[in-house]
């Protein structure tokens, strides 16, 4: 081949290497600029917390997915897990009141549904298996209050250690990057939600997570097709491995009416749904109740059980009741039957300075009587509280000894009963609200 033709192809092959960044670079403008448009800011307020949240104020980030029913998504965390006041803006748009429609009890989504029409397009999302490892990402969020501020990196793993499936990013997240989306460079569609930093509070800008979109399309499908989304009441143990995964070996069963396992099971399948991990489990069990059929492998044989789950308490549901700073509601824990006298009502934060902080009441304290009477539920302990007349109320409270020679110590604790109101949407609710009987089911789906 001539000299000059050479030179030519040289030059070609030299123009084609500096097109390929520039055509990504133009791409990533593109995705960076339409997710101005669907991401949203969002404000938070919570004065009485449950268990797992706290008081005060935050914001964080959420994206539209879906524009003529007004919902937005977000991370739980940032819509508390906790009844809040909510309120969420467009960019260069006023914040606006948000009802927080479903907080999920699993994975670490919300959906928020606005108060007002959106004259906003949803963005796409890739609801198929998670981007694979080396794929380019974006995140856009508010990070440190940097409002619609976009971050690049890559899919750099993908990890069930921290109970559900994540991915793991390498683009930067922090305060305020939480709940807005992850976005693939290579076609703009949304393939995560940001979700938190290594560990939750551990500084590392390289090691991310986000919530993986294929989990989050089964909750909007049924939500959006009328279905309560809410996960299984798993009222069984599965092994944990030396790595902190969730192994689909079954190690006790609580319930072997609904959950017919044996010590040594391994799920394979949900119907015709193959598992591999809790995630994949949690998702193909979501709003499933009446009979359900589970596949195992059972010492070496393959065989069909018939399940009968039901479904969690809904969260945007619960309810409490505040009693001088401390809020008692109900206990929810899906391995309380191996307790013989299982926790029902429990005290779920303190406020500070209150009565009860002064008595050292704390949270995870088990109410075990209230001026000597058993109380199973929150709509009795109302009653109860209407009615009395015995001034000051004594509650006895089980708490976890730090004795080698017993695992609970009894507490009583006498309350004026002076600040006495309720927590919670104002509505009476039956017992899948309130916590205080077994899920009823519901036909299946």
């Amino acid at each position: 081949m001539k000299p000059i033709a050479l030179r030519a192809l040289a030059l070609i092959a030299a123009c084609a290497a500096i097109a390929a960044p520039v055509r990504a670079q133009d791409k990533a403008q593109s995705v960076f600029h339409d997710a101005r448009d669907y991401t949203v800011r969002i404000k938070a307020q919570l004065a009485t917390p449950f268990l797992g949240d706290e008081r005060g104020s935050w914001q964080g980030a959420g994206f539209l997915v879906d524009a003529s029913r007004r919902w937005v998504i977000t991370n739980a965390h940032v819509a508390a897990q906790s009844p809040a006041n909510v309120q969420v803006a467009f960019a260069g748009e006023p914040f606006r009141p948000a009802r927080r429609l479903y907080v999920d009890s699993f994975t670490d989504v919300a959906i928020l549904e606005l108060s007002e029409p959106v004259p906003h397009a949803a963005p796409a999302i890739d609801c198929d298996q998670p981007p694979e490892i080396g794929e380019g990402v974006g995140v856009f969020g508010h990070p440190y209050g940097m409002y619609f501020t976009g971050t690049r990196g890559i899919v750099s793993g993908k990890t069930n250690q921290i109970r559900n499936d994540l991915i793991q990013i390498d683009a930067t997240l922090e305060p305020g990057n939480s709940g807005g989306p992850v976005i693939s460079l290579r076609d703009g569609r949304i393939v995560g939600i940001a979700t938190s930093m290594v560990n939750g509070q551990q500084k590392n800008e390289h090691v991310n997570f986000a919530t993986p979109m294929k989990d989050v399309c089964r909750i909007l499908d049924l939500l959006g097709r009328g279905i309560p989304p809410e996960p299984p009441l798993m009222e069984f143990s599965l092994l944990v491995d030396p790595d902190g995964r969730h192994t689909l070996e079954v190690g006790h069963t609580y319930d072997p009416a609904r959950w017919p396992f044996q010590p040594g099971d391994r799920i394979l399948a949900v119907g015709d749904e193959k598992v591999e991990t809790l995630s994949n489990l949690v998702t193909a069990l979501r709003g499933r109740t009446g009979t359900v059929t589970v596949r195992v492998l059972r010492a070496g044989h393959t065989m069909d059980l018939e399940t009968r789950p039901v479904l969690r308490p809904s969260v945007v549901a619960r309810r409490g009741i505040s009693i001088d700073g401390a809020l008692l509601a109900p206990a929810i824990f899906e391995d309380s039957p191996s307790l013989s006298e299982p926790a029902r009502l429990m005290v779920q934060s303190v406020e500070p300075g209150s009565q009860a902080e002064a008595l050292g009441i704390a949270p995870m304290d088990i109410v075990q009587s209230v001026d000597g009477r058993t109380i199973v539920d929150l709509d009795m302990l109302a009653a109860y509280l209407d009615h009395r007349h015995k001034v000051p109320l004594r509650i006895v409270l089980r708490r976890m000894s730090e004795s080698s020679d017993r695992w609970f110590e009894l507490l009583a604790r006498d309350l004026a009963g002076d600040d006495v109101h309720k927590v919670g949407p104002a509505a009476a609710a039956g017992p899948d609200q309130m916590g205080a009987a077994r899920p009823t089911d519901r036909a299946g789906h």
